[in-house]
């Protein structure tokens, strides 16, 4: 026998539309499709000429529902700059692990190939989340984990005895200066892209005094 309790929950199954996802995870799709259109709207109009009407629009919710999940578009601004920073993390990772834990040079072109490799791919959402935010450069990648991570390769591998430096943090910070300044320079012509790592790497070793 069927109880009243059973036949409500009978009667919500029946009344979801098909398909449909659940409560939180409807809200992630949500949330997911409302950074997806910020993301290309930044890109294509710029952040200024962007309003959130225009997002909540591309999207294809009311602008309400934008409200609910981001208060404005700075906020948009810090998930879409986050985003851009892991996507850069998770390809220096991925290059990273695949060395002996010991294979400092190897690290250091992993690290190198990995960024570059990002930076080079998504250059057009790089210059919206750092230069929409309307902040210094120096200030916008002041704890970026992307600079974070290059100084402990070289303060690990200074540990280690595979270089030696002063200042582990400075070097890397004069490190990614040069990474910056080298693709730069790429997508504005004067390098071709495919050397950049080459070129790179000899710029990194001479900064942390190795001979190659």
């Amino acid at each position: 026998m069927t109880t009243s309790t059973e036949k409500k929950q009978m009667k919500i199954l029946c009344t979801r539309k098909v398909g449909a996802p659940a409560g939180p995870r409807q809200a992630d799709n949500r949330r997911a499709a409302l950074i997806k259109a910020a993301e290309k709207l930044f890109v294509e109009k710029g952040v200024e000429a962007t309003t959130m009407n225009d997002i909540a629009q591309v999207a294809g919710f009311a602008k309400g529902t934008l409200y609910h999940y981001f208060k404005n578009k700075a906020e948009l601004l810090q998930v879409l700059r986050e985003k851009f920073e892991e996507e850069v993390m998770v390809s220096i990772r991925a290059l990273d692990a695949a060395c002996q834990p010991d294979d400092w040079h190897g690290r250091i072109r992993a690290w190198i190939e990995g960024a570059s490799k990002t930076y080079f791919e998504m250059n057009a959402l790089h210059d919206v989340v750092i230069y929409g935010t309307n902040l210094p450069f120096r200030y916008a990648m002041a704890d970026a984990q992307i600079t974070k991570y290059l100084a402990e390769i070289v303060r690990e591998g200074n540990q280690s005895g595979a270089w030696q430096v002063d200042d582990a943090q400075w070097s890397a910070v004069i490190m990614f200066y040069s990474f910056r300044g080298g693709c730069d320079e790429a997508i504005m012509g004067a390098q071709r892209p495919e050397d950049i790592p080459r070129k790179l790497y000899e710029v990194f070793m001479g900064i942390l005094g190795v001979c190659l």
